[in-house]
């Protein structure tokens, strides 16, 4: 039955001439009863190219593929054959599909290539910046240590009884030289007035999880550099030199010195740096007695990290 429509719809009107697609098409809405503004909405095509469409103003239309998808969705609308409606305007318009050029297969003008002494220059510049990224990853580019001074142990100067001894103030060199903490270690608890064991083992608790970098500031080796984790330890070896210690959260590490509980090294959050870890350098810190035995100190194996972590080092 549509294709009859169609038929019938293409037939010569009165001056012999078929009529096109767009009056075809005007025609059967005008039969149907609709306006343009009604086919519009129920097709959900742009009014603009429904009017070019009737009016058989193909340039006005977008490009072929579009175009016959708005002539089908019309026809069909309109009761008549999309696919016979599709291929009269197939005939009918100028519009073309879109063909893809092929690449171009000439060679590159030389001219246009980089010449030898630039293309030399970018390999120098690449072959740099990854030797500079090798360099920095070793540590290379790290501060320059300043050289460590011995420690000596000044005699303990006796406390009245039930009061502690005063702390270093903030920033002040501790005894032999040796620079102290950023932040000044408080107020002393009762407990940490007990001596220390000159030749205790140094052991680091961290009570949350710390970054801390452990190093020798007379030849820059680091001994370790990553983070401890909460419940970790490190025994300070005895075997890589006098040790100092960088972190960047202070009040979450204890230190013990033969078992012996010291104070806070600082607050929570404070950095500390230059904090030499060796049992007579710490009792001078916080002007502690340092005593030759080292008995009841709690036996801890030494350990290259820190204990049940996996800290990362390099």
């Amino acid at each position: 039955m549509a294709e009859e429509e169609l038929a019938n719809a293409a037939a010569p009107d009165t001056s012999g001439r078929p009529l096109t697609i767009g009056a075809m098409l005007a025609d059967a809405r005008a039969a149907s009863g609709r306006e343009l503004s009604d086919l519009a909405r129920e097709t959900r095509v742009p009014l603009r190219h429904l009017m070019a469409i009737e009016a058989d103003d193909h340039d006005a239309l977008p490009a072929l593929p579009y175009a016959l998808g708005f002539v089908k969705t019309y026809a069909r609308t309109v009761g008549l054959n999309p696919e016979s409606v599709a291929a009269q305007f197939r005939a009918e318009t100028r519009l073309t599909p879109h063909v893809p050029s092929p690449p171009s297969l000439e060679p590159m003008d030389e001219a246009r290539l980089p010449s030898r002494g630039m293309a030399l220059a970018g390999v120098a510049v690449l072959v740099a910046v990854i030797g500079g990224l090798g360099l920095y990853g070793a540590g290379v580019f790290d501060p320059a240590p300043q050289p460590a001074a011995v420690a000596v142990a000044s005699p303990p100067v006796a406390a009245p009884a039930g009061t502690a001894p005063a702390a270093a103030p903030a920033g002040a060199p501790a005894a032999g030289g040796q620079p102290g903490p950023i932040v000044s270690p408080g107020p002393l608890p009762a407990a940490a007035a007990t001596a220390v064991p000159a030749t205790g083992p140094v052991v680091l608790f961290a009570r949350e999880d710390v970054w801390v970098k452990i190093y020798d500031r007379s030849t820059g080796r680091k001994a370790f550099q990553g983070l401890m984790v909460t419940g970790s330890n490190y025994p300070v070896p005895t075997d890589r030199g006098t040790l100092t210690l960088r972190a960047g959260r202070a009040g979450v590490i204890d230190v013990k010195v033969g078992g012996v509980a010291l104070p806070p090294l600082g607050g929570p959050v404070d950095t500390i740096d230059g904090v030499v870890l060796t049992p007579g350098a710490l009792a001078a810190r916080f002007n502690l007695p340092i005593t030759g035995a080292t008995a009841g100190a709690a036996a801890v194996q030494p350990a290259a990290s820190p204990a049940g972590a996996s800290p990362r080092q390099r």
